[in-house]
Order: C-alpha cells, then sequence, then structure tokens
C-alpha cells in the first residue's frame, strides 16, 4: 500500500488506525523533510503510538486521537492538503474527509469492502474524482466508531449455514431451509483451473454485477453435507423464491503435485427456481453457454 503512494521526499502523509509501526515506514520513504499525521479512535493506541515513535522513532509522527473517519483536526493538516494517506482498517465506504484533505493528485490506499470481499485500493485524486490505480487482496480488522456497520446474516440449518448480506438488507429467506433439504441442481461450467489460479476478480465481479447477491458460508462443521463448501468459507450466491444458487470449485483431476490437480467451476442450487438461477450464474462464468443441467440427489 505504501509502495502504491508513490510517495515523494519531503511528502506529508495522514494514516487513519494508528500503532506506530507503519507510521514510521512511512517516515522513511518521505524522507527528513517529510511529515506523518496518524490517528486513532483508541486512546491507549494513541498513547501507544507516542510512547514508541517517541523511543525509537524519526521524530517526524505525529499522533492524534479521535476518529479517523472524520479525517485530521484541521491544525494538523497541511496548506494544500496531504500528499497520500493510508486507511489501516476495513472500510465499506470512504470517508468524505479523506478525499477533502487530499491535495489535487494525492493518492488514498485503503481496504475497501465491495460486497464483503476486500481489496487494497490505491486511488488518485483528480478535482473531486477519485481514480483506482491499482488494488491487491488483502485482509485487515474492520472499522470501529464512524465507519462501523453491521452486515445482516440469516442463519440457516441450526445455524449450519449463514447467508451473509454485506452491501444492504437481507432478501427474504423463506423456504430456504426446506429447499436445501431436497435434491441439488448442480450445472457444470466448463471453466477449469489449476494450482494458483487467482479468482478475486471473479468475485468482484460477481458481487457488483448480480442482482440478489450475497455470501453463503458455513458456520460451524456441517452435519448434513448440504454443500461442498469447507468449515468456515463461504461461496458467492443469489437468491430467489425460496432458492438459492451459489458458486464452487470441485476437483476434476488428481495428482501428487499441484501442477498436476484441476479444479472446475460449478454451480450448485436448490428450490423451485434453482435451475433458472444455476443458469443465470453459469454462462457468465463458462466458455459458452451451459452444456450440462442436470439435477443429482445430494450424496
Amino acid at each position: 500500500m505504501i509502495e502504491g503512494l508513490q510517495l515523494e521526499p519531503g511528502a506529508v502523509v495522514y494514516e487513519a488506525g494508528s500503532g506506530g509501526y507503519n507510521a514510521e515506514l512511512l517516515a522513511h520513504v518521505t524522507g527528513p523533510t517529510g511529515r506523518v499525521v496518524t490517528g486513532d479512535v483508541d486512546p491507549y493506541v494513541v498513547h501507544r503510538t507516542r510512547r514508541l515513535t517517541g523511543e525509537a522513532g524519526s521524530g517526524r509522527v505525529t499522533a492524534f486521537q479521535g476518529d479517523a473517519a472524520l479525517g485530521v483536526p484541521a491544525g494538523l493538516v497541511p496548506r494544500g492538503g496531504f500528499d497520500g494517506s493510508v486507511i489501516t482498517y476495513g472500510v465499506w465506504d470512504i470517508a468524505p474527509a479523506w478525499r477533502g484533505q487530499l491535495a489535487e493528485g494525492g493518492r488514498p490506499a485503503l481496504p475497501l469492502e465491495i460486497g464483503g470481499y476486500t481489496r487494497a485500493i490505491t486511488f488518485r485524486r483528480t478535482g473531486d474524482v477519485l481514480h483506482a490505480e491499482r488494488f491487491t487482496h488483502c485482509g485487515f480488522i474492520r472499522a470501529q466508531g464512524e465507519h462501523v456497520r453491521a452486515v445482516p446474516v440469516v442463519g440457516l440449518l441450526g445455524g449450519e449455514l449463514q447467508l451473509r448480506f454485506e452491501d444492504g438488507d437481507p432478501a427474504p429467506a423463506q423456504g430456504l431451509e426446506e429447499a436445501l433439504r431436497r435434491p441439488r441442481h448442480e450445472v457444470a461450467t466448463g471453466m477449469k483451473m489449476g494450482s494458483g489460479f487467482y479468482f478475486g476478480s471473479l468475485q468482484l465481479y460477481m458481487a457488483t454485477t448480480l442482482p440478489g447477491f450475497c455470501r453463503l458460508s458455513v458456520h460451524r462443521e456441517a452435519g448434513t453435507g448440504v454443500t461442498l463448501i469447507a468449515k468456515d468459507g463461504d461461496a458467492p450466491a443469489i437468491l430467489g423464491n425460496a432458492s438459492l444458487a451459489y458458486l464452487v470449485h470441485v476437483r476434476t483431476q488428481h495428482g501428487d503435485s499441484p501442477a498436476a490437480k484441476e479444479r472446475e467451476w460449478v454451480v450448485h442450487a436448490f428450490g423451485g427456481q434453482g435451475p433458472q438461477l444455476a443458469e443465470r450464474l453459469a454462462p457468465r462464468y463458462g466458455p459458452g453457454t451451459v452444456t450440462c443441467a442436470t439435477a443429482v440427489t445430494r450424496r
């Protein structure tokens, strides 16, 4: 994230969410004429930051206590704004203060949750617009204070499964438990992958384009074996009327080495609208039209 800011010597940087170590990295990058302002909502964290940077730091880090989502107190904002900012906790939106306190051409880097998937994205300010320049997969603790947001969760099958609605109110889930106890519909997409395959862009595409999107997660050890999702794992999903479809990958080729193994994306669906929901998912991710749509009984 620091690399993405492309900081020049003498830059002034804001860090939202403190601790000390990362602020000193920023101070090192910006050099003897640079400056770092770091803030945190927790008074203990701010005290620790001040103590540690005072003992072993550069002398170029200023720490303040306050809700980082509200920006920096006016007296600490440089004339013309900050050259860059780093947000060190997961957020679901970009606080107006972060853009407003940036200089023209300044870059913020932040872990942005999109449909529940977090990506550290570096933007560049041009007027009132932030243009995304690069991103990387990441994981951060979630926000406190002004940026706190509850995620609606619907439990199924006695808590074995959960539906997580990361970007809005929960959709109606009536009848889903009954549907999950009936035969499963499967559609092979024809899209296969080997070891080391990155599918983070696929997750983001689904989260931002599919109506009725949610995440189906296995909250505890499966007792009924409804899904192929591992414990504590999740899958992108869409809901219909007492129906559900989700995307998983299954092993289609075994081998002694990672290079010899292969997996294929498969859509699983339940409920009366399951076949229609599955066909909405499968053509988007396969090489062409759906070639397999066979109802099977859950094992």
